[in-house]
């Protein structure tokens, strides 16, 4: 009898133990499809949100509800790195704040390589950004290949940390956030190529406002100089020539106007 209770308190346990090993598997599974899921919704937002700001602010929701850590954005502007956007709570103020030079947040930017910082001891001879300097963080650079040099653009990062609890973030969680920063990195490059574009258009559409206008001068200069002729000449072969010229700088000023009108539209 003893024997027996025995094998089926082990036969108890050992199925208690594989329950529990599942039920962690199923968590684990539940968890990697629900980022899998994130990671298509920011991937399908890269592909046609022109909104910059609005992909940057959705992409960080993902990471706080999904990790329950806090996580912010810093960009390049000139030669500073400032902080951009952000979720989580914070103690100190936050819009536009720039990134301190000794912090290890730039060495990340300049080397292009993301850290998970686990031990407090990694941030030895680094200054910190925030108030509260936070020495157990992850920290992903942005970047994005310029489609039309070919080059590789680094243009800021980002920073995910639990606050005041210290937690570390899992080797998971650093891969999920890896492929985050290079979507976010890719929203950057899209923003600044559409950023480009539109500037570009802008400057020829003055260019040929401009080339239009000059044009219209000399053809209103011409137009007055041939109808005079018109007015003036005694022979006849001359007023005759003067008028047929007359006449198609009149049909210039048509198409001219033709021409205005449609880059009006």
């Amino acid at each position: 009898m003893l024997k027996a209770n025995r094998f089926r308190t082990f036969l108890f346990n050992k199925v208690l133990s594989m329950t529990r090993k599942q039920s962690v598997r199923s968590v684990k599974n539940d968890n990697l499809f629900k980022r899998y899921q994130d990671l298509l919704e920011i991937a399908r937002l890269v592909s046609w949100c022109m909104n910059r700001d609005y992909l940057f602010k959705t992409c960080l929701d993902h990471i706080g509800r999904r990790l329950r850590k806090r996580a912010r954005c810093v960009l390049s502007e000139g030669e500073e790195l400032k902080l951009h956007c952000w979720v989580g709570k914070y103690e100190c103020p936050m819009e536009q704040v720039p990134v301190c030079k000794e912090s290890i947040v730039w060495e990340v930017v300049e080397k292009g390589a993301p850290v998970n910082l686990t031990d407090p001891s990694l941030m030895a001879g680094y200054r910190h950004t925030l108030k509260k300097g936070i020495k157990i963080k992850a920290v992903i650079p942005l970047w994005y290949v310029d489609s039309i040099t070919q080059e590789e653009r680094r243009v800021g990062a980002l920073i995910v940390d639990s606050g005041k609890k210290g937690l570390p973030i899992s080797d998971e969680d650093f891969e999920y956030l890896k492929v985050v920063g290079e979507l976010i990195g890719a929203a950057v490059g899209k923003a600044e190529l559409t950023e480009q574009l539109i500037e570009s258009y802008k400057r020829k559409e003055i260019m040929v406002r401009e080339t239009a206008h000059a044009f219209r001068n000399r053809i209103t200069a011409i137009g007055g100089f041939s109808r005079r002729m018109v007015q003036l000449a005694k022979n006849a072969d001359l007023a005759k020539e003067a008028r047929m010229v007359y006449e198609e700088v009149q049909a210039l000023e048509t198409q001219l106007e033709r021409f205005e009108k449609y880059m009006s539209i």
